[in-house]
């Protein structure tokens, strides 16, 4: 018995060792960048993002433009601007603006395209699909083929040339969520969507998805049960022979943390920051202190997970009835990646409350 015991002690202190050095190497490597915001007082969640000719953008979305939050009225209203988001960390409006008010779709970026995919806007939940193809001061948006059903709220990652789309709902009023897993080739976009093995598990909302050097990864979001939410901690993978595999359980929930994960190439590490756990979901919204700034890392070849520290701005928190003086991980937003640089626009910081600062991040060599 006492050498199991032993055992066990040597390998939890092992571990811990190894989570806490993670941790400790993500600090050292990781330089943040919290001043740049995008060219509105607001900001919006649900924008979709994507990466053309050297340049980000940010697409669509929602706010509560009144200023009132959703528990007391307030109306969200959906847009169509676009922001063009510069490498230095200014940002302007574009000249061209999205088909319609749409936001919480699929979004994609390949060859100097910008793809997007179902989402939502004030009637109801959407299922077209569109190729933006870009100019030098100008947008053209072509209809590709229809999603299988109209979605929003899903998870979706680019892998080579295939775009997956991941779970979400197919109306606002939605009782559950969907376990779907469709995929575009986008080298014959022409050629439709095609319906891949179900995401095993419950059917989930506001999920992450990651590329696993070249396995798709899916985890977290929050399932539907009679409409009511319930947080998820499980995960699983899409293997390149087409095979569902699970994972080990996540610590905590990360749903509506900014997708898709991040890739610290240099350690094989997918980085999910922040996201939403659930702890505060049936708590008043009033005073609500954001949401949660840990980091979750995944290695991806020993397939486990680590709890690997916090984002940085922890203690800037402002007050509750000063949001735009906070600087508070957002949910609800996309993130874009290119080599070790990263930007995660806008988003939800707090219920009811957008952010327009634009989070940067870069990896030291």
């Amino acid at each position: 018995m006492w050498p199991y015991i032993s055992k066990l002690l040597l390998f939890s202190l092992l571990f811990m060792g190894y989570r806490d050095g993670i941790a400790q190497k993500l600090r050292n490597r990781m330089v943040w960048d919290t001043a740049a915001r995008v060219a509105d007082p607001m900001g919006y969640a649900g924008a979709y993002v994507g990466q053309a000719q050297g340049r980000a953008y940010a697409l669509g979305g929602a706010n509560f433009p009144s200023g009132i939050p959703p528990w007391e009225g307030g109306k969200k209203v959906w847009t169509d601007r676009i922001f063009i988001l510069s490498s230095d960390g200014s940002s302007q409006e574009a000249s061209f603006q999205l088909p319609r008010p749409m936001g919480y779709g699929a979004y994609a970026s390949y060859r100097d395209g910008i793809y997007l995919a179902g989402g939502s806007d004030q009637s109801g939940h959407l299922q077209a699909t569109y190729r933006l193809e870009l100019s030098a001061d100008s947008g053209r948006f072509t209809r590709l083929p229809d999603l299988p059903a109209p979605i929003a709220n899903c998870a979706s990652v680019r892998i080579q040339n295939h775009w997956y789309i991941l779970g979400g709902i197919n109306s606002p009023d939605a009782l559950t969520a969907n376990n779907n897993c469709w995929r575009l080739d986008l080298d014959h976009p022409e050629k439709g969507w095609t319906v891949l093995a179900a995401i095993p598990g419950p059917g989930r909302m506001l999920a992450v998805a990651g590329n696993a050097a070249g396995e798709l990864l899916v985890l977290s979001g929050v399932t539907l049960i009679n409409g009511k939410r319930k947080y998820l901690k499980d995960a699983y993978l899409l293997t390149a022979a087409g095979a569902w595999q699970s994972l080990p359980t996540l610590s905590h929930a990360v749903a509506a943390a900014p997708s898709p994960a991040a890739l610290d190439a240099r350690s094989g590490q997918l980085l999910i920051f922040g996201g939403d756990d659930g702890a505060l979901a049936a708590a008043s919204p009033l005073g609500h202190p954001g949401f949660p700034d840990r980091i979750l890392a995944f290695d991806i070849r020993r397939r486990t997970w680590a709890d690997a520290g916090q984002l940085p701005f922890r203690n800037d928190r402002g007050q509750a009835d000063k949001p735009a003086a906070a600087v508070l991980p957002p949910v609800t937003t996309g993130l874009l990646q290119q080599d070790d640089q990263i930007i995660i626009p806008m988003g939800e910081v707090r219920q009811g409350v957008r952010t327009n600062r634009i989070l940067r991040v870069r990896f030291k060599p």
